[in-house]
């Protein structure tokens, strides 16, 4: 490493700013002007030390630069920490990946492991960058100065504890030293005492860790596990044959087949082929929601693990396996659009909230990702891992730009429109549902007051006297 100082100096001052612009104060424009300066620091860390990010990876600093902005943009607390996780992922792949492996190539497992690993190995090389830059501090400090004032540094360090202490007692036994030695301190000395001590504290940690991180990156060391442990896991043993792999798959197509018979006249039809006499409408929208999407999961993973695990020959043997898989994979999505329709009719009946927008649009992205997979699975081998990583960024992003609180606003005014006050009664519980919930709408976040504002002349009555309120 040729400056171990220079990356010494950065991480403590990204440290500072650290504490002074996320630590210290609300998340807002702060958020991406640190980002900013990380990257501004880490760009002039790899020009120090020569070091070259591979070009297939540089599309990584889009997602990151915008997960960033909109920490500062939107106000919906969930979605705010959707966009702090993604730029610490996103950080993590950097730090990585960005002058070792093409983050195409990286497996599923490889980033599962990166964000501990970039933790792990940017505190080793921190304290590996620490003890360099000591060094070359040490071998810079010449002839007489570094005689005459090494032993004054070295004293100062340990007198400074020995006073500190002298100078409570004193202050203890003589009142008029007491006040003498109150006046030169801050008024509340403890308590500005245990700030410094705090924000030091945080300033030292959060300086290592990114120092370490500038340090990972640009790092030049063969040995490294980075490679080797996230490209992929070591190579597991095929346990099953082909027999035995498509016994299973054609089983769960079986039953998913006998379940969509049963759920396409209600995937068409809707309301009208709910037997209200059985079950509720509530009960029917609601019931079985979370199961279909856990199932539509557990799919994916149980194809990815026979995928592993299952021995089978170029040629037709493969082409069988790939055959029961995309027979599942297109069973499995007319289950996700069984839950999506169910959750869409609930929504329609009482109103769209965040806890229900979330979900709809996590089916989206699991039906693309369920889709790349049968890509990966006939035409690009060892490729479904940056698909994982796209449709994480998709998921989160999407929420952004769809700006959760202002559609809710718009989805219930517009719902409120088309079904007038009394949107929904129950035939057999009889329970009245009102055309809006103007109450919910007012504890949303800002994110949702331009569209309030747009939105409360298009109401009557109690829901528009209460968004008036709330606006005033």
């Amino acid at each position: 490493m040729r400056h171990p100082l220079r990356i010494v100096l950065a991480g403590l001052l990204l440290g500072l700013v650290f504490d002074r612009l996320v630590v210290t104060q609300p998340l807002g424009i702060s958020f991406p002007l640190f980002v900013a300066l990380v990257v501004l620091a880490l760009a002039l860390t790899m020009k120090w030390e020569a070091a070259r990010p591979l070009r297939a990876n540089l599309w990584v600093f889009a997602p990151l630069l915008f997960f960033a902005a909109m920490v500062a943009i939107r106000a919906n607390e969930f979605v705010t920490f959707l966009n702090v996780s993604a730029v610490l992922l996103l950080l993590g792949l950097i730090a990585v990946f960005l002058a070792r492996d093409p983050l195409a190539a990286v497996s599923v497992p490889g980033y599962a492991l990166s964000p501990f690993l970039a933790s792990i190995l940017s505190a080793v090389r921190g304290a590996q960058t620490v003890r360099l830059a000591a060094v070359q501090a040490a071998g810079s400090w010449q002839g007489s100065r570094r005689s005459t004032w090494g032993p004054v540094l070295r004293g100062l360090l340990l007198a400074l504890p020995v006073v500190v202490v002298f100078a409570l007692l004193l202050t203890s036994a003589d009142l008029m030293f007491a006040e003498v030695f109150k006046r030169l301190l801050p008024e509340d000395f403890v308590a500005f005492l245990n700030r410094f001590i705090g924000h030091g504290g945080i300033v030292l940690f959060a300086g290592f860790m990114l120092m370490g991180g500038l340090a990972y990156t640009v790092w030049r060391d063969d040995g490294s596990p980075a490679g080797s442990l996230t490209r992929t896991l070591p190579s597991v043993a095929p346990l099953l044959g082909l027999t035995e792999s498509a016994v299973v798959l054609n089983a769960v197509n079986l039953l998913f087949a006998a379940f969509v018979v049963i759920q396409v006249p209600y995937l068409f039809g809707g309301q009208l082929n709910i037997d209200l006499g059985r079950t509720t409408y509530a009960e029917y929208a609601r019931q079985g929601f979370g199961e279909l999407v856990l199932v539509s999961i557990l799919v994916l993973g149980m194809l990815l693990l026979l995928g592993v695990l299952t021995r089978r020959e170029a040629g037709r043997q493969t082409r069988l396996f790939n055959l029961s898989s995309t027979v599942t994979v297109g069973l499995t999505v007319v289950i996700l659009v069984s839950a999506f329709k169910r959750l869409l009719l609930y929504e329609m009946a009482y109103g769209f909230t965040e806890m229900r927008i979330y979900p709809h649009v996590f089916m989206v992205w699991l039906a693309l990702l369920l889709g790349w997979f049968l890509v990966t699975l006939w035409v690009r081998p060892g490729r479904f891992g940056i698909g994982v990583l796209i449709a994480c960024i998709g998921f989160v992003a999407t929420l952004n730009l769809l700006n959760v609180d202002g559609f809710i606003v718009r989805r219930n005014v517009q719902r409120y429109e088309q079904l007038g006050p009394s949107a929904f009664i129950d035939r057999v519980s009889g329970e009245y549902q009102p055309g809006i919930d103007a109450a919910y709408l007012t504890t949303l976040s800002a994110d949702a007051m331009p569209a309030l504002a747009q939105s409360v002349d298009r109401l009557t009555g109690a829901p528009r006297e209460e968004l008036d309120n709330h606006l005033q």
